[in-house]
């Protein structure tokens, strides 16, 4: 059976789509994707993410654990500060992607994608006993997630708490009153523009929700769901987990090498990582932009004078470039941007070109 978070009524109650994602019964839209979309981009979107896993790593060896199991580098990161990351398997693949909060000394917040939350729950137990004075929580039931992302999102969220939330700089949160109970406002988030990730006890999650929308009422907050929400990550190339990456793909392959820190002592996977950059990739992930009429799709061919190069991993029209945009695994050699590739949509050829990511620049394209 599929579950559902704290919110579910709320977005029953605005009529929203819904449908099941990894396990949960979640909103893919209320008033239409693009629209929720557009909102994002020009003033501010809620959106519910309490379906994704928190886990909270504390005491003595709680630093050391996430550190062997992390392929970034997170000894120096301080109180208040996120470091996103991978846990990678022994051959170097991606078990999931990550953000790790630093709460304090001794006491660490690890968000895990929805779907992958038992699995990295279980990594993280078995790896604990090689390191002494470890306790590992799991707080995904008591501990409410909603993300305001956008232009205004400062503005409507700063009306509801005395903190200055224009001091907390991107992967960096503040601990402070929300609805009067304590919890965290961080400056992560999915999309792109500049937004608010906040933990918050479930127990007052509905009233939080319910104050950004009054809050934001005036400048036209939208509620927004997956549909926008994939929409706008890929607009800045950012990978989803499972259509992107998986344990059988790793951080070189899927160009997330800004995630790892080979210079660092062991991690699980450094060994293999360091073989493969020492034998080089097989395959790359690249973004590319189609040149003519067709949405790419999950699973879409891309070849080049008939040779297969690989297949779109994410693919969708770009709502801000009004295109079709995607992701891919090709062959390294057609990786460098400006390499023209075809992607086979529903057995014709489109056109297209490997380009840098992200796709969607603000101010360029924002017109």
């Amino acid at each position: 059976m599929s579950k559902r978070t704290v919110l579910y009524d709320i977005h029953k109650a605005l009529n929203a789509q819904i449908v099941e994602f990894a396990g949960w019964e979640m909103p893919v839209s209320y008033s239409g994707v693009l629209e929720e979309h557009k909102a994002v981009r020009t003033t501010a979107g809620l959106f519910d993410v309490s379906h994704m896993g928190r886990i909270q790593v504390s005491g003595q060896g709680a630093k050391g654990l996430l550190q062997y199991l992390s392929s970034a580098d997170i000894s120096g990161i301080r109180q208040g500060q996120a470091c996103y990351t991978l846990f990678c398997n022994e051959r170097g693949g991606i078990i999931d992607d990550l953000f790790i909060y630093k709460l304090d000394r001794s006491n660490f917040l690890v968000c895990v994608n929805a779907s992958n939350r038992e699995k990295c729950l279980n990594w993280i137990n078995t790896n604990a006993a090689k390191f002494s004075n470890v306790t590992i929580e799991d707080l995904s039931e008591t501990i409410a997630q909603i993300a305001i992302q956008g232009p205004q999102a400062i503005n409507i969220l700063q009306a509801l708490t005395d903190l200055d939330i224009s001091s907390i700089k991107l992967r960096t949160f503040l601990q402070g009153r929300l609805g009067g109970m304590d919890s965290y406002i961080a400056r992560t988030g999915f999309s792109g523009e500049k937004g608010y990730e906040l933990f918050v006890p479930a127990v007052i999650a509905p009233g939080i929700w319910e104050s950004l929308m009054k809050q934001g009422e005036a400048v036209g907050i939208k509620p927004a769901g997956l549909g926008a929400r994939d929409t706008l990550r890929l607009e800045m190339g950012y990978l989803l987990y499972g259509s992107d990456m998986d344990e059988n793909t790793t951080p070189l392959e899927c160009s997330l090498e800004k995630a790892v820190a080979l210079d660092k002592d062991d991690f699980i996977g450094k060994e293999a990582i360091l073989a493969q950059k020492e034998k080089g990739i097989e395959r790359k992930l690249v973004g590319f932009e189609v040149l003519q009429k067709g949405i790419p799709r999950h699973g879409h061919r891309i070849y080049s004078n008939g040779k297969t190069l690989g297949v779109v991993t994410s693919g969708n029209f770009s709502p801000s470039l009004k295109k079709g945009i995607g992701l891919g695994y090709v062959l390294p050699n057609y990786s460098k941007p400006g390499s023209e590739i075809f992607i086979d949509i529903r057995g014709k050829a489109a056109v297209a070109v490997v380009v840098d990511l992200p796709f969607y620049k603000k101010g360029k394209n924002n017109k």
